[in-house]
């Protein structure tokens, strides 16, 4: 299975999930790039994922497990910020946006995963952004209000809107969203933008 069709059930989940729909129209502007493949620890977690998700994003989970291979992995953060044990089971891949498999300028799509037990910390970023938890589940914090998502469960981050996730006995693998300024940009680590500046 491809990334291709992973872009097909991204835009389908897109279209069956009212938050998806509000938060930003499916892009028109997708152009496929030679993004050459790119491996790190998590991706065969991936692969391997087998937490249920629901009717609407378990056929994204399905190509993803397959296309893992595929996939520009990366990782946005340093050992000297989150650890080893955290680079070891964390990581992402742009589906679609300004540097992703299929280039855009209108939204920016990453399929992102974290292992068990871990804790992302407090980070920000100018992008407004919205999660989707494909599989597995999270304890999703911001300053304002903390919730535990399971699958088909959603969260809004302002920009630069300081947030944080924790995972507990189990991992979660999500998709996520960007748009407006700061779409090509990084998360900063260190929550509000003075900090981390």
């Amino acid at each position: 299975m491809s990334l291709s069709q992973a872009l097909q059930a991204a835009c389908d989940l897109h279209s069956r999930l009212p938050a998806l729909r509000a938060f930003a129209p499916w892009p028109s502007d997708l152009e496929p790039a030679a993004l050459a493949p790119a491996a790190i620890p998590a991706q065969q977690q991936v692969a391997e994922f087998a937490l249920p998700g629901t009717p609407e994003t378990q056929p994204l989970i399905g190509t993803l497990r397959t296309a893992a291979g595929q996939a520009h992995w990366t990782q946005t953060y340093t050992e000297a910020e989150v650890g080893a044990h955290f680079l070891q089971n964390y990581g992402y891949f742009e589906l679609f946006g300004p540097t992703g498999h299929f280039r855009s300028t209108q939204l920016r799509g990453y399929i992102a995963y974290w292992g068990a037990g871990l804790r992302y910390d407090w980070h920000s970023h100018e992008a407004e952004e919205l999660y989707v938890v494909l599989g597995g589940g999270a304890e999703f914090l911001a300053e304002e209000s903390e919730c535990w998502l399971q699958a088909g469960g959603t969260r809004l981050h302002g920009g630069w809107q300081p947030h944080a996730m924790n995972t507990g006995a189990e991992p979660v693998l999500t998709y996520v969203l960007w748009r407006g300024a700061g779409l090509a940009g990084l998360p900063l680590m260190g929550g509000k933008r003075t900090a981390a500046a």
